[in-house]
């Protein structure tokens, strides 16, 4: 219950302090993350966290579960078709040539990780989160279609990531039948689908027909993505690929949904989120203590720049985008949540040094993913804007 207690007053001193603190790029989950850090490690520390323990565990799954759903329902089908298919691109020719690009740097920097482990890590990490950089997604001095990209991009890549790992898991431990991984996925996606469409449809109905409230409509779609998650489980599916696709479904049966009536899963979400950035605080001492070889900070540099970064580029040749967005949208994919619940389930199956191999390059790439995007959101938007202005003005003096 301490823990309970520190995590509440962390979060209302950061409540308080919000404004002053988004201007200084200080976010949730730097926050929650550095708070966890201080508070659960020393030779007496004043919280103690079971890291291992099952509650945690269903902390961090219901947690990424609201996450996905959330992120899936932010996708409307008549943007992606406005935006020229950047997104898709991102999602369908970025993100595998993501996965094998960081997959061929594993290979040499992380050796005696094995094959197997370096592809489960570059899955793991090819997945982004944009709650790190909220700041960033909502200062108007970015293009708005650059911050909306960033947005459905690190909710989609979610979805591909979460069955790659899976897959990856499957053929790492001879134990994991593939064909029992693919009907975990087919379960997933039919139990997604029915409450997604049907629960939707429902809600729809019902406000239409007046017999809802708006409040009500909100306690609804955090019902749905919970019910969603937990009759994947239950139907011994994937419950992440379950939210996932209900919030798709959800979002294609009620395109004119107010956004509005995400709220509470959203507000949710986020309280959950921030408890499990305390818990990933307390890991980062000892994972650092332990005496990390160059090689994985190497690794997770790379991870954090080229390796993104390059395909991203690639991925958008013969677009309209300008090559300045181009490498703003490699540079702003911060890893967070998602690589660390799919770190958690490839650590839950692996044993010995290709767990820790996964567990040191995990927690090191948040690690530098929360330094590095965090605190340079601000100055980034700042030069952005002074480059932005000064194109302008050469423009004009050229028009002159």
């Amino acid at each position: 219950m301490l823990a309970v207690l520190m995590l509440g007053l962390v979060l209302v001193i950061w409540a308080v302090l919000a404004r002053p603190a988004q201007r200084y790029s200080v976010t949730v989950p730097i926050a929650m993350a550095a708070a966890g850090l201080i508070l659960t490690n020393g030779s007496n520390p004043l919280v103690n966290i079971e890291v291992t323990g099952p509650i945690v565990r269903h902390l961090i799954e219901i947690t990424l579960a609201l996450v996905l759903f959330t992120d899936a329902t932010e996708i409307s089908v008549q943007w992606l078709r406005e935006t020229g298919r950047v997104p898709m691109r991102m999602l369908f020719i970025a993100f595998p040539l993501t996965v094998a690009l960081g997959f061929a740097a594993g290979v040499p920097l992380l050796p005696g990780a094995g094959w197997w482990v370096c592809a489960i890590c570059a899955a793991v990490l090819a997945a982004t989160d944009s709650t790190p950089i909220l700041p960033l997604l909502h200062d108007r001095r970015l293009p708005s279609g650059m911050r909306h990209t960033i947005t459905v991009v690190s909710g989609l890549d979610d979805g591909l990531a979460a069955p790659l790992v899976l897959l990856l898991l499957a053929g790492a431990v001879a134990s994991t039948d593939l064909e029992s991984v693919l009907l975990e996925l087919l379960i997933a996606l039919v139990a997604g689908l029915i409450v997604g469409f049907g629960g939707a449809r429902m809600l729809s109905m019902a406000r239409e027909r007046g017999w809802s409230t708006p409040e009500a409509d909100r306690v609804g779609l955090l019902a749905l993505a919970i019910t969603a998650f937990a009759m994947g489980e239950v139907l011994h599916g994937n419950g992440f690929v379950a939210a996932f696709v209900a919030g798709l479904a959800a979002r294609a049966t009620a395109p004119h949904m107010p956004h509005a009536a995400l709220q509470t899963v959203s507000d949710t979400a986020l309280v959950l989120s921030a408890a499990v950035w305390f818990v990933f605080g307390s890991l980062i001492v000892p994972a650092f203590m332990d005496g990390l070889e160059w090689r994985v900070f190497l690794y997770a540099f790379l991870s954090l720049t080229l390796i993104r970064m390059l395909p991203v580029a690639l991925s958008l040749l013969g677009s309209h985008v300008p090559w300045r967005e181009r490498w703003a949208l490699g540079f702003w994919g911060p890893r967070g949540l998602d690589s660390m619940v799919l770190g958690i389930i490839a650590l839950e199956q692996l044993s010995g040094l290709d767990a820790d191999w996964v567990a040191d390059v995990v927690v090191v790439v948040i690690s530098l993913s929360i330094l590095i995007h965090g605190l340079s959101a601000r100055y980034f938007a700042r030069w952005w804007d002074r480059r932005s202005r000064a194109l302008v003005e050469s423009s004009g003096a050229a028009a002159d």
